[in-house]
């Protein structure tokens, strides 16, 4: 396995990434261990964070598990990720990658938990009919 020594300044970038993918996208990843990782010097970090600290080249150089929040952020892909406003974008771009400002927060537009039933309380319903005793 290769190893990949970041310095400081890229391993900011590497929490800085691992932030605001906690606050932008569903779901649930492994980032427990991430200081070990970069300490131990892994290529790959934790749940497929690949890294590359190569002068001029992102310090991420690719996401496995979200390849779509990658482009947006090191791809310059103003398409893909649809729920973020162009400047929602530009300012965790802003923040990620040059650590400039604060840490994006998500502003809910659609409201996903919608109760397909009423509630009610089992004591106001009547109890159920029961077929003749045999």
């Amino acid at each position: 396995m290769a190893e990949v020594a970041l310095n400081d300044e890229q391993q900011d970038v590497v929490r800085r990434y691992v932030a605001v993918w906690r606050r932008w996208r569903q779901g649930i990843r492994g980032f427990a261990d991430l200081e070990d990782h970069m300490e131990q010097r892994h290529a790959v970090l934790v749940d497929g964070i690949a890294v590359d600290n190569r002068p001029g080249r992102p310090v991420i150089a690719g996401d496995a598990k979200d390849g779509k929040f990658h482009a947006a952020i090191f791809g310059n892909d103003d398409g893909a990720i649809p729920d973020m406003t162009a400047d929602e974008l530009a300012q965790a771009r802003r923040y990620i990658l040059h650590g400039q400002g604060g840490v994006p927060i998500r502003k809910w537009r659609e409201l996903k938990l919608v109760p397909r039933t009423r509630i009610t309380d089992r004591h106001d319903e009547p109890p159920p009919t029961l077929p003749p005793a045999a």
